[in-house]
Order: C-alpha cells, then sequence, then structure tokens
C-alpha cells in the first residue's frame, strides 16, 4: 500500500508540473508582443497605400 500511495502522489506532482508549464507558455505566447510592428511610426506616410488618382 505505501508503493502504491507514493505512485499516486509523485504521478500527482508530476502531472501538476506539467500542466502548470504547460499553462504558462499558452498564456506567455499568447499575450507576448508581435515580433514586428504592423505599422511603423516612424514614417507613418510610407504605410499609407497610394491607390491613384482621378
Amino acid at each position: 500500500m505505501g508503493t502504491g500511495l507514493i505512485g499516486t502522489l509523485v504521478s500527482l506532482v508530476v502531472g501538476g508540473t506539467v500542466a502548470a508549464v504547460s499553462v504558462v507558455g499558452v498564456v506567455s505566447s499568447q499575450t507576448s508582443a508581435p515580433s514586428t510592428s504592423p505599422g511603423d511610426s516612424q514614417a507613418p506616410a510610407a504605410s499609407v497605400i497610394d491607390y491613384g488618382s482621378n
């Protein structure tokens, strides 16, 4: 009975650790800043699309 209890406790600790690391990884990846900026604040005119004129 002692070995079964120890195995259960070890499984709970390992499973909890894996779950916690997974949650931290997912939250971190979903809330981190993008690697590139979608706009250029230094030269906003360069990001304007020129559709031509009439």
